[in-house]
Order: C-alpha cells, then sequence, then structure tokens
C-alpha cells in the first residue's frame, strides 16, 4: 500500500512541471483573444482568480491529451495548437464584428473561415514577438530540461485520465466546492464582450459551453401559455380573413445596407442612395435596432420571420444553427395560410446557416439559393439587380398574391478598395486613405441595392397589383477593425460613446405600397416588430404572437440589449410574457400551437421556382459511327443556369441557354451504342446533389 502511495506522489511531483508549462498558452491566448498584452497583464492581477481556473481548464485539456496519445510533448504542440488559433480567431471577430469567438460559432464553419481570411487583422509586429517568444519558451523547457518525459506509460495514462476529467467536471458542475458561486463567478451570455475580458477566454468558453445545456425555464407550462394567448387583445386593426385585396408582401434584407450621409464632414460627390432618400421623405420609414453589428444576417432575418427576439437569447449565438429543429409560425406560413405563395429568395449557398431546412421549418413552399441563380456578378457576389429578377420572376409566376422575403449579397463585407470594378463615387473630408477607401466601397454598394429598391418599386407601380415593399438594412457594415472608418471620422468618440447603441446599431427602414399611399408612418422599432405591422397593413390575419407582438410594440417599440433596459426605461418584467411566448416556441412544448389546423410546413416545399422539367432530348446525330463528339441539346422547364446534363449518371460538360434548353458534350469513353438515360442534376459547393430533373431515354446506334 505505501509503495502504491510512494509512487502515486511521485508521479504527481513528475507531473508538476506541467502546471507551469500550460501557463505559457493561457497568458498568449488572452494575448491574441484581446489583441493587446497590456490587457492581458492587466487582467492577470486583477482576476487572478479567473486566471487560475483557465490555467486548470488547460492543464486538463493537457493531461486528457497525453492520456490519449501518451506523449507529454506532442500533447503540448496540438492542445495549444488548438486553444492559440481559437483564441487568435476570437481577437479577429472582435476586432471585425465587436463580439469574440462563442462555441455557437464552432457549428458555422463558413462563419469562422470567413474570420481565418482576415487573420492578418490580429497579427501585428508585437503580437508576432509574443508568438515566437511563446515558440522559445515552449521548446526551451519541453527539450532543452529535463522536466517533461517523453513517454507517458499506460497504467499513468488511465491515472491522468481520470484525474483529466474529474478536474474538468469541477469546473462544469462548480462541485464539491462551489467557489464560482462563491466568487461570483458567472457566464456574461447576454454581453459576450465582458464575459472574455472578465473570465479570460478559456473559462468565457467553457461557462459558454455548459450554459448551451442548461437552458431550462421555471414556471412554464400549458396554462401559463394559454393564459398570455387568451389575455392578448386583438389588434385595433385586426386583419380580415374575407378581405378581397391581398396585396403582395415583398420582404428585401439588404446586406449592410447603411446610409453613410449622416457622417458630418463626409462628403459624397453625388447621393449614393437618392431614391432611398425620396422613399424616406414621401412614405413611411423609420428606424429599427439591429441585434447585430458587422456580420450575423441570420439572426436579424430570424427576428423579422418570426417575431421572435434574440435579446432572449445569447449574444454570439446563432438561432437558426443553434435552436431551430422544429416548424416555427413565420410570415411565411402566416401568409400561405390565406392562400399567398411564399419563397425565399437568396443569393447565397442553400447550406448556409441551414436556411434549406429553415425555410422548409418556417413554411416556405419555395426557396431560391445561389444554385438557382443566373451568374451575375458584382464584384465577389451575386448582384443586387439579379435579386431583383428573381424576385419579379417569383411574382410572376405565381397566379394569386406572394409572400417574398429575400436578402442580398453585392454589399457584404469587405469594404476595401477593389472589390468592385469601378467606383464612381468620391468621397472627401477630414480623414484617412483608408478611411476614404472604405468609405467609397460601400457608397458604390448602397448604391446597387439604392437602384435594385428602385427598380422593384417602378415595376410593381407601372404593373398595378397591390404590393408592400419593406427594404432594410440588417447591420452597419464593418469598415475596418475596431469601429475605425467610425472613430476616423468622428461618427463616433469610441465604444465608450454615449449614443454607441444608438448610432451602430440603428439601420435605415423604408416600407413603400401603391394601395394606401397617403399613408406615411414613422418606425423606430425592433426587427421583431415589423412583421406585426406588415400583416396590420396588408390587412390579413396574423396570429397569435403577432396579435401579442403589435400590442406589445405599442408600449415597448425597441428592444435593447439587457444592459441598457434602465436607461431606456423598460421594465423587465414587462418582456416576461414575450419571453415565455418565445421560449414556448424553441425550446418548449409549442403549447400555443396545437390549435392549428394547417401544418406550418409547406409538404410540396422545394428548392428553385418550379421541378426541373426535360421534355425533349436531341441529338445532332443517331449514329456513332465516325464520330468523336456528340452534342446534345435539353429542352424543359425550370432549368437552372448552374444545372448540368447526365448520361447514365455521369456529368456532362454542359452549357446553359435559358431556363428551357441546355446542350451537352458527349466524348471519349460515353460514346457508347445503346439508351442513352439524361438528367438533368445541379451541385451545391459542397457536391451534394441538391435538384434533379426526370429521366429521358434516347437510342444511339453505330459504333
Amino acid at each position: 500500500m505505501n509503495q502504491h502511495i510512494s509512487r502515486l506522489l511521485l508521479l504527481t511531483r513528475q507531473r508538476l512541471p506541467l502546471l507551469l508549462i500550460a501557463l505559457i498558452p493561457v497568458l498568449i491566448m488572452e494575448i491574441l483573444s484581446r489583441g493587446n498584452y497590456i490587457e492581458m497583464i492587466t487582467w492577470s492581477y486583477k482576476h487572478l482568480l479567473e486566471l487560475l481556473f483557465n490555467e486548470w481548464i488547460v492543464i486538463s485539456l493537457l493531461l486528457l491529451f497525453i492520456a490519449m496519445i501518451g506523449r507529454t510533448r506532442i500533447a503540448y504542440w496540438v492542445i495549444s495548437g488548438i486553444l492559440l488559433t481559437l483564441a487568435l480567431i476570437s481577437g479577429v471577430k472582435l476586432k471585425i464584428l465587436g463580439v469574440p469567438l462563442t462555441p455557437w460559432d464552432i457549428v458555422l464553419a463558413g462563419e469562422a473561415s470567413d474570420m481565418v481570411k482576415y487573420i492578418s487583422n490580429i497579427l501585428s509586429f508585437k503580437i508576432l514577438i509574443i508568438i515566437l517568444l511563446f515558440l522559445v519558451a515552449s521548446y526551451f523547457l519541453l527539450y532543452r530540461t529535463t522536466l517533461f518525459s517523453k513517454k507517458v506509460a499506460l497504467k499513468e495514462r488511465g491515472i491522468l485520465a481520470v484525474i483529466a476529467v474529474v478536474m474538468l467536471s469541477a469546473v462544469y458542475t462548480d462541485l464539491p466546492l462551489p467557489i464560482q458561486k462563491w466568487c461570483g463567478i458567472h457566464a456574461s451570455v447576454w454581453n459576450q464582450v465582458e464575459n472574455t475580458k472578465t473570465n479570460g477566454y478559456a473559462l468565457a468558453t467553457f461557462l459558454n459551453t455548459k450554459s448551451m445545456f442548461t437552458d431550462k425555464r421555471e414556471g412554464y407550462d400549458d396554462k401559463a401559455v394559454e393564459a398570455i394567448v387568451s389575455n392578448t387583445p386583438k389588434p385595433i386593426k385586426a386583419g380580415d380573413p374575407n378581405n378581397p385585396v391581398k396585396p403582395n408582401v415583398i420582404v428585401v434584407l439588404s446586406e449592410a445596407f447603411w446610409d453613410p450621409t449622416v457622417i458630418k464632414g463626409v462628403e459624397f460627390s453625388r447621393d449614393p442612395i437618392p431614391f432611398f432618400h425620396k422613399l424616406q421623405q414621401t412614405g413611411t420609414s423609420g428606424t429599427m435596432l439591429s441585434p447585430q453589428y458587422g456580420g450575423g444576417t441570420a439572426n436579424v432575418e430570424f427576428e423579422v420571420l418570426t417575431g421572435n427576439s434574440m435579446r432572449f437569447l445569447p449574444q454570439g449565438s446563432i438561432a437558426y444553427n443553434q435552436f431551430l429543429t422544429n416548424e416555427v409560425d413565420s410570415l411565411a406560413s402566416i401568409y400561405a395560410r390565406q392562400g399567398y405563395t411564399s419563397t425565399a429568395i437568396s443569393p447565397f449557398y442553400n447550406w448556409y446557416f441551414n436556411s434549406n431546412k429553415i425555410y422548409k421549418y418556417f413554411g416556405f413552399s419555395k426557396y431560391i439559393p445561389i444554385e438557382y441563380f443566373k451568374p451575375n456578378y458584382s464584384g465577389p457576389y451575386i448582384a443586387d439587380s439579379e435579386v431583383a429578377a428573381n424576385i419579379i420572376h417569383a411574382t410572376d409566376q405565381s397566379d394569386g398574391p406572394d409572400f417574398v422575403f429575400a436578402n442580398t449579397m453585392e454589399n457584404h463585407f469587405h469594404f476595401f478598395p477593389g472589390k468592385f470594378p469601378k467606383n464612381t463615387i468620391d468621397v472627401t473630408g477630414n480623414m484617412s486613405p483608408s478611411s476614404q477607401g472604405m468609405l467609397e466601397t460601400l457608397a458604390q454598394g448602397i448604391n446597387a441595392s439604392d437602384k435594385m429598391l428602385k427598380e422593384l418599386v417602378e415595376y410593381y407601380e407601372k404593373k398595378g397589383e397591390p404590393t408592400i415593399i419593406a427594404f432594410w438594412g440588417d447591420h452597419l457594415p464593418a469598415l475596418g477593425d475596431d469601429y475605425a472608418t467610425y472613430i476616423d471620422t468622428k461618427y463616433i468618440s469610441g465604444k465608450d460613446d454615449p449614443d454607441f447603441l444608438k448610432k451602430m446599431y440603428s439601420v435605415p427602414l423604408v416600407v413603400w405600397n401603391n394601395f394606401d399611399q397617403g399613408r406615411k408612418d414613422t418606425l423606430n422599432i425592433s426587427p421583431s416588430f415589423l412583421g406585426p405591422y406588415l400583416i396590420e397593413l396588408s390587412k390579413q390575419q396574423g396570429s397569435y404572437y403577432t396579435d401579442y407582438l403589435s400590442q406589445l410594440s405599442k408600449k415597448i417599440p425597441v428592444i435593447p440589449p439587457k444592459d441598457h433596459y434602465e436607461a431606456m426605461h423598460i421594465n423587465e418584467q414587462d418582456l416576461k410574457d414575450y419571453e415565455t411566448l418565445q421560449y414556448d416556441i424553441i425550446f418548449g412544448d409549442r403549447h400555443a400551437y396545437k390549435d392549428y389546423k394547417i401544418p406550418i410546413i409547406d409538404s410540396k416545399y422545394m428548392l428553385g421556382f418550379g421541378p426541373i422539367t426535360l421534355d425533349k432530348v436531341e441529338s445532332d446525330t443517331q449514329d456513332l459511327s465516325g464520330r468523336s463528339s456528340v452534342t446534345l441539346t435539353v429542352r424543359g422547364s425550370n432549368i437552372p443556369a448552374l444545372g448540368y446534363v447526365t448520361l447514365n449518371g455521369k456529368a456532362l460538360p454542359s452549357t446553359w441557354q435559358d431556363e428551357h434548353t441546355l446542350t451537352a458534350k458527349v466524348e471519349g469513353h460515353l460514346l457508347k451504342a445503346g439508351i442513352w438515360d439524361i438528367q438533368v442534376n445541379v451541385k451545391d459547393s459542397k457536391e451534394t446533389i441538391v435538384g434533379k430533373s426526370n429521366t429521358l431515354p434516347i437510342e444511339i446506334g453505330g459504333r
């Protein structure tokens, strides 16, 4: 027994140096995530307990990996590499979007890769020196001292695994001693910047992960939801289900659309958004307080379409990817119940932000992703004019009224000079060349957005169909690291500007219609209240939820982050019913849906404007004798520009002519006489087939 205890004490002494070496990646992580080594030093002595918890987590992970592979040095380099990479990406994201990397971002590979592209934003000379010191110090301790053994025996690996799991469990559960509770350490999920600055990156990430799996609400049940619904008065102008006028409702989320002419002291050679300004003067307009800055479009979209609020979800989370796993009543399903065709249009990949599944959950009948667009680009992204063309095509294709939700990409981050082939708007004023270049690029992008808006309004004005067009920006553009251009042009004084929230999160909005043109409302609302407004304007029947939100918006039109409630005179208790209804929809049993007679999800939901249908296949020959290639002409309907022809399942080089015609060349080993089964497929960027036509056989002879 004494021998076992002695052996255990010896192993413990041998592993104590790991405490020293684990401190190195902890400190480097803090420098990378904060972008400043002085902040790391200040945090280290002001938050010593949090520093020790970060050390505890890293040493636990290191021990666990040593137990897995049995190699101390390799385990150290792998764990350090992973943690430092995450911290570096977090620092990049904090600089660009004002929010650090959270566990919820890990499920968004596309978002994370976007941050990696701009990793140079944080790799300053000082930080490169710090990384070099990390490598030198780590190398010296690992390879030039005898403190660390290279290999770990199998029996000891089992002991280390148990120790590591116990250590991680202690942090996760705060047991057996609730040290975190005693010392007031907790995850500030509503303010991730403060969360990371106070707790340190490793601990904040660990606490965030814990919060992902502990979302339980007290006092929630069927009766609580029913009481809220039954006590909600109907809006004064409730929708009339028998109303013969059913206007098209077109909702356009314009990527990073904002009005930079509000910056005093900055002059533009011409108005970049003249038509938008005209609509502001003549019709309904205002602002929405976005829950996002610089990115996170899906969260703004989520609020507008469903009426739910990101204010009740952790900052940095993405509702589409993290929370939505079932049907959610939305503007799409609400209008669909009244005979509308609901179409979603997005000039990006169908898988991005999980959109393909989400739009189905929302009750859309059609989703037009980039795979079904014509490849009309402006800069690196699909042109706004192409989105407008697809909106018009969607409504022309439908016999009855349409609800269309569309977002754009032409004005997507980044805003460095050279993004567009040519900038036609000059910017002058007291600012750096960098700020000037980004403002000119932004002006070019929003000018295209303005032209898109004008094209839509003029089309539906001429067509004469009753139509509503709501057009707004999802968030302010990220113009440089740490709000550089906004500070440089004196739009804000810095992050501590007293009007920071209003200036950096308010996005412009216009709502045009051609059947109630005397109406001119001023809207200053949260995005989640736009849907109830559009339902009332279109004089259609809403839902229990839109009825509730319509009434709430009259009392609290704008819902800010929780730390602004007091300044904006908001009583948190007045929002508890809202939070309960949202909880029922997203996390609960959807008690309020129990009386729905029509399913939210459209059983005929599909990608594209309609089924890809082949009617005829023509060959330039029926005999292969002496031929080195054969050209096929495929005719049908709804053939997308990115569609390609397959012969017996093999892809052929294809050329799109129009939505009715596609040509393809057959050559090489595929030139075999017999029955050729011809089909048209569509693939996305992940090589997943997202669309197929029917199959047509043709018979080719010879050889």
